[in-house]
């Protein structure tokens, strides 16, 4: 049943782009280059994810408390990352972007998507940084009150891959370790199209757990994120953090 459901959505959130590659133009002898045969040029072919078509698809599966969509999420220190393409949040009000000028309060979000396209030694670090980025939300916004902060799981959706799984697991690690990265910080979920999934093992520190899931991947992809995502929590947000209006009113 699941797998019937899954079985398109990996064709449903990709968007193929052709591109010509042409041909070195080769002069016949004798000929002029206007009478000379040019071959057609080549086409190739690459695959992005479609932004829009995977917010689609993924608001239709996850918890029904949530949203997804394209938004930058804010703590009440004024921080905001760029780095999260969408955002999986609990609507507090009808108008809550309204409310927060276009934002969304860190309280409120569950969980951020990264998209990426070839995964190389580049890319991986970068949409690692930008994972960074956002796990910082809240860091230095509130008083240390002894309670632990709310972590906020990360996922990662990539075309392809250079790497072997091996090569891939080692190099993530390497990444935290020679940036002294926090364990609160690294990537939760990983997703490589048509290959596989890396987990963040969560009994052990600095640990990833690889599986080849090949065709199933975005089926064992959606299922953890939605572990992830489903978690009966109450929401701790106030709006009076947000205010930044030094005002004095009168008070009888």
């Amino acid at each position: 049943m699941l797998a019937e459901y899954f079985k398109n959505f990996e064709k449903k959130i990709l968007k193929t782009t052709k591109s010509a590659k042409a041909e070195p133009v080769k002069k016949a002898a004798g000929k002029t280059r206007d009478t000379a045969k040019i071959k057609p040029a080549k086409q190739s072919s690459s695959s992005t994810i479609d932004l829009n078509a995977l917010k689609e698809q993924v608001n239709s599966i996850v918890p029904s408390y949530l949203i997804v969509d394209s938004i930058r999420p804010i703590d009440s220190s004024g921080f905001s990352p760029e780095g999260a393409d969408l955002v999986a949040f609990k609507g507090y009000c009808r108008d809550i972007m309204k409310l927060m000028g276009g934002y969304v309060p860190c309280e409120l979000v569950y969980g951020t998507f990264h998209i990426v396209g070839e995964l190389d030694r580049n890319t991986l670090h970068e949409v690692l940084n930008r994972i960074i980025s956002v796990k910082k939300l809240n860091m230095f916004a509130q008083e240390d009150t002894g309670d632990e902060k709310k972590h906020i799981p990360s996922f990662i959706i990539a075309t392809g891959m250079s790497y072997t799984f091996m090569e891939l697991k080692n190099d993530i690690i390497n990444y935290y370790m020679s940036k002294g990265i926090d364990y609160s910080q690294e990537m939760d979920l990983l997703a490589v199209l048509g290959r596989g999934i890396i987990v963040k093992n969560w009994r052990e520190k600095r640990n990833f757990i690889a599986i080849e899931s090949k065709n199933d991947t975005c089926m064992w992809f959606c299922i953890l994120m939605n572990e992830y995502l489903d978690i009966d929590e109450k929401s701790s947000m106030d709006l009076r953090k947000y205010i930044k209006n030094d005002t004095v009113y009168k008070e009888y």
